[in-house]
Parts: C-alpha cells; structure tokens; sequence
C-alpha cells in the first residue's frame, strides 16, 4: 500500500486535474490519495469570499464533464455552511475546500471508471484543543479499526489532508496551513505503507529555491535527518513534522514532480 498526496497549487484548475486518473494508474489498487483544497481555495474561504469558491469550483466541474445534478448536487451540500458562515468556527470554514476537493475527485475517477471509496479525515485524525492564536492544532493520535485495511483491500481511498477533530470535543481542527503533507504521513504510519509519495510543483528536494535560484542542486537521496534539518532552514518544500512522523517507522518519502511523475524524484530515507 502506499500513499499518494497531491497538493492544492498541483490540482489549480480541470486541466491539472484530468491528469491524476493518469498517475495513479501506474500504482497498484490499494492506495490512498490524500487531497488538499484545489489552488487557492483555502484563501478565499479564510476571507470569506464564498462567491468566488463557487465559481471556480463551478467552473472546475463543467470543464470536468460533470452533470448538472452533480453540480448542483456538491455545491448544496456547502451552501448550507456558507448560510451560517458568521456562526461557525475558522476550521468549519476553512475544511470545506477539503470536502470540495475529495467529492470532485471522487467523482470524477467514477466518471473515468475508476472505483473508489471516500474516507472523512476527521473520523479518523484527532489533535489536541484548537489554538487561535497560530490557527492550527497539535497532532494527538489517529485512531483506525482494527479489521479496517481488510475490509478496504484492493480500493482506491480518497481522503482530505489539513483537517481533523478534537480529541475532546469533536470539534473539526486543522493541522495548519500546508498540514496536507503531515496528513499524508499520519495516515501512511497508522497504515504501514511501503512509501508515501508528495506529488509538487519541482523535482524534488534542493538545495535552495529553484525558482529564485538557478544554482541549486537537486538531491535525488536525503536521509531523514538530513531533510529534516534542511527543510527546517527555510526549505519549504517538505514540512519538517512529515518527515519525522515517517521516520519513526522509517516509511520512505518520495517528493515528485506533479507534470513529469516519471522522474525519480527526491527520496527520502
């Protein structure tokens, strides 16, 4: 099993999306796809600009093909939310371009007769009390069924990454903003995963910006500790508690790029 994880600034618009049928047919049946909110949804839903979500989501779904029963369909079910905006709480708010993300893909690997089952985060992850002040909260535990990867064997799994519960309270929390690639390594641990794959927008790991700088080197091995201790020097690309929690099982972490999958990639081990 492993667990592939596609990140919002991937998955910007239905072109990008139309490729993930492509990708996750090179991997065996049981894997888990984690999602974050596609683009720059988690932005406009923390300035609450409500509109705009359901225009370009609107406008991811008809360029996907989707009927207009399912378009109407996945926006009713948020609207509700968004009619109680002022009253529900910041990861309320915030976890529905997660739940957009996971209902649209879902469907649209059905549309391309691909089987899958959706998996909701917050039954599953759980932190400690929300925290306002950094808008995030700690990771506690992530509780599975015992008899759980039995009965999903040979099923594709989308879930949502960024979101959980409080253990407490059940309140939906958030892990933090690029907490996507930490859901991914929560959920490849508690699964025991052959690796966990975080498909980007660069080739990998460098040694500093690509995009600032041209001199860089691309690292096609980093051990964890290496990583670590580059990722938590202003290298962005892995945040640093993904590549810890992995460790500790020693599940290998692999960065690929989004557009050209076939490339090694950064492995990290």
């Amino acid at each position: 099993m492993k667990v592939l994880k596609f990140g919002g600034g991937c998955l910007k618009d239905a072109k990008s999306i139309k490729k993930v049928p492509k990708i996750i047919s090179h991997y065996d049946d049981d894997i888990v796809i984690v999602l974050s909110a596609f683009g720059k949804i988690t932005n406009m839903l923390e300035d609450e600009k409500h509109e705009d979500v359901f225009l370009f989501i609107q406008s991811i779904m008809i360029d996907l093909g989707f009927s207009s029963y399912d378009i109407d369909d996945i926006l009713k079910k948020q609207k509700t939310y968004f009619s109680f905006s002022n009253r529900i709480s910041y990861p309320d708010r915030v976890s529905i371009g997660e739940y957009l993300s996971s209902e649209i893909i879902h469907r649209y690997l059905k549309l391309e007769n691909i089987d899958n089952m959706q998996l909701d985060a917050t039954k599953y992850i759980f932190t400690d009390s929300w925290d306002p002040n950094v808008n995030s909260a700690k990771f506690h535990s992530i509780n599975v069924p015992d008899n759980f990867l039995e009965s999903i064997v040979k099923q594709k799994i989308i879930t949502q990454g960024f979101i959980a519960s409080d253990v407490n309270s059940g309140a939906k929390t958030t892990l933090g903003r690029e907490g996507s690639d930490y859901s991914a390594a929560i959920f490849g641990a508690a699964f025991n995963v052959d690796e966990v794959i975080l498909f980007k927008d660069v080739d990998g790991v460098y040694s500093a910006d690509p995009k600032k700088n041209s001199d860089v080197e691309l690292f096609s091995h980093l051990s964890y500790d290496a990583a670590f201790e580059l990722c938590s020097n202003g290298n962005t690309v892995v945040h640093p508690k993904t590549i810890n929690h992995l460790k500790k099982k020693r599940i290998p972490l692999i960065i690929k790029n989004f557009d050209n999958f076939r490339k090694p990639g950064t492995v990290i081990s």
